[in-house]
């Protein structure tokens, strides 16, 4: 599938500059890249207008760019390594717009130039209507052509575009149809909101306390794509809050008992599950994430974090972060509490929230030998002790998280970026956080692949890794 996916920003920018009055306008996407074995992803880093003055239209071709203006762009582009997609409107055309005969004659002439000018980097033309848009995407060379599926917008709620080309290849439209399973909760999100629910495809990282109650309920909810990661195996002291998991259960993988929860409760159908008893810093998880639609982190590290964050910052994957805490002396609680943060590209991101201590994350991500090191010389303290830990404290924030998953991906209402528990003093309340625009994460916005997220698999620390302020 190949699909442009871009903040909610970005899409109120483009929607404002192509679809003003009736008339064609043009403009730029700057984009990151991700390419698989069955299409490409753009991700959007920067919208960059052309002025109608810029445009001129010539016979047979449609409009065209004064050189200086497409020097501007292509030069910057060249200079960052990042891809285009062009951008042109029809904005007298409702549904289904689609290109022009004189704007595929057009694209014969330029789309060439831009490959032999960008070299190593795909190109993507789009034709934006009212309520519709298509698209183009050239990934070797100006014969090697193929539709733009889908335009991704990722703000305060998920909205996918089905393109043109895409509509007009789905010969059967899917009729809405619902399960006496889910129709009490389509009483409140609707068909087409199960319907989002269905489509969208989870990963959940970390299947323990947290891990295996966000995937009980989303499974209740109607979610039937999962990719589950832990490498991780049942232990007794595991079986106070591990959901779906007995006695007979100790040594198997977590990843195992959360697979049979999830087929018990969706029975026959549509199922597909991806599992890896594997550390999250293996290649081959960290290419199966960069596909996910959303991401749960239910991991009590922040090395992991710190690889999530990053990860849903360069691809735009939405990332839901749930973490819990209680502090107990002397059998005595004197704090307990969790808290969920949704990383999206217009918010801020785990750093910008400060819920990331980077000494703790360098010395998860350090190599085994090093981290024995560290410990000997009193570097990392506390390491190797036990947290306490609750099912009822665990089903809380889990179900919270859960609860933004669904305001997001329907948009029943706009889910929340922040949210705290205070359990002692049965609080749930949103807290206000704004990005950081000196975060270094956030600088890898939308860069896709470039943003070498691939680094964190090897055994060695990243270089780069954020630097302790």
């Amino acid at each position: 599938m190949n699909k442009l996916v871009m903040s909610r920003s970005h899409w109120e920018k483009a929607k404002a500059h192509l679809l003003e009055k009736r008339r064609e306008h043009f403009a730029f996407f700057l984009c990151g890249v991700a390419t698989f074995d069955d299409g490409i992803s753009f991700f959007v880093r920067d919208f960059i207008q052309i002025p109608d003055m810029n445009l001129h239209f010539a016979r047979g071709v449609g409009f065209k760019l004064d050189l200086e203006a497409l020097l501007r762009v292509t030069n910057r582009a060249r200079s960052e390594r990042l891809a285009l997609v062009e951008a042109h409107s029809h904005p007298w055309v409702k549904n289904n717009v689609r290109f022009s005969p004189i704007d595929l004659n057009g694209l014969k002439e330029f789309v060439p130039y831009i490959l032999d000018d960008l070299p190593g980097l795909p190109y993507a033309a789009t034709v934006w209507g009212k309520k519709s848009v298509d698209g183009i995407c050239w990934r070797f060379s100006a014969k090697n052509k193929t539709s733009l599926d889908e335009v991704r917008i990722v703000g305060d709620n998920l909205t996918r575009i089905i393109t043109t080309s895409r509509s007009k290849r789905m010969r059967k439209k899917h009729k809405v149809s619902v399960d006496e399973k889910v129709s009490r909760q389509v009483l409140m999100i609707g068909k087409q909101g199960q319907e989002y629910v269905r489509q969208t495809k989870v990963a959940i990282i970390g299947l323990g306390g947290l891990g295996s109650q966000a995937a009980q309920m989303l499974a209740y909810l109607g979610v039937r794509d999962f990719v589950l990661v832990d490498f991780d195996k049942v232990e007794a002291t595991n079986l106070n809050r591990l959901v779906g998991a007995g006695p007979k259960d100790l040594g198997r993988y977590k990843v195992d008992v959360a697979e049979r929860m999830i087929r018990r409760i969706a029975g026959k159908g549509s199922l597909t599950i991806q599992k890896f008893e594997s550390a999250l810093r293996e290649q081959r998880v960290l290419d199966v994430l960069k596909k996910v639609d959303v991401i749960f982190g239910c991991v009590d590290k922040d090395g992991p974090r710190l690889i999530l964050n990053e990860l849903s910052l360069a691809y735009l994957i939405p990332y839901i972060d749930c973490a819990f805490g209680i502090n107990a002396e002397n059998d005595v609680i004197k704090e307990a509490g969790g808290r969920v943060i949704l990383v999206r590209p217009d918010g801020p991101c785990l750093l910008c929230c400060k819920e990331i201590n980077l000494k703790a994350a360098s010395d998860d991500l350090a190599p085994k030998e090093e981290l024995e090191v560290r410990k000997s010389q009193g570097y990392v303290a506390g390491a190797d002790v036990p947290s306490p830990s609750v099912i009822s404290l665990d089903g809380t924030v889990a179900s919270v998280a859960v609860t933004e998953f669904l305001a997001f991906v329907t948009g029943f209402r706009p889910a929340q970026t922040y949210t705290f528990y205070d359990m002692l003093e049965q609080r749930l309340v949103p807290r206000l956080v704004k990005p950081n625009p000196k975060c270094v994460a956030s600088s890898l916005k939308g860069l896709g692949d470039k943003a070498n997220v691939e680094r964190y698999a090897q055994t060695q620390i990243p270089k780069d890794i954020p630097q302790i302020q």
